[in-house]
């Protein structure tokens, strides 16, 4: 198991167990980003609407997608607001960004890590 599968593990156990809110909304799915189907379960999720965590491994995108448009079902985009969040403690901002049919690998281009 990678290591980014165990922070993604680890992330997940302490959201479902933690009495505490720590900030992630409800039914987000929690994805490592290392993973060869990253892309197409994070491309199925927002293209459903749902919140989805990318997991690396010194920081998290949580990818919140916005309703679509027509224009965006065209051109196959999903609009997302992308708010980082690094050691578990969420950034006070977000971005937002229109992404592919794979959103990882537009993420990494977008960061330069590609």
């Amino acid at each position: 198991m990678s290591t980014i599968n165990e922070k993604t593990s680890r992330l997940f156990k302490a959201a479902t167990l933690s009495d505490d809110d720590l900030g992630y909304p409800n039914g987000v799915e929690f994805v490592p980003a290392d993973e060869e189907w990253a892309d197409e379960v994070v491309w199925r999720n927002l293209a459903e609407g749902r919140a989805t965590l990318v997991v690396d491994e010194e920081i998290e995108l949580l990818l919140a997608p916005r309703p679509r448009t027509v224009l965006d079902r065209l051109r196959h985009r999903v609009a997302v607001n992308i708010a980082s969040r690094v050691d578990g403690h969420a950034t006070p901002y977000a971005t937002a960004c229109r992404l592919g049919r794979r959103p990882v690998r537009e993420l990494r281009q977008l960061s330069g890590v590609a």
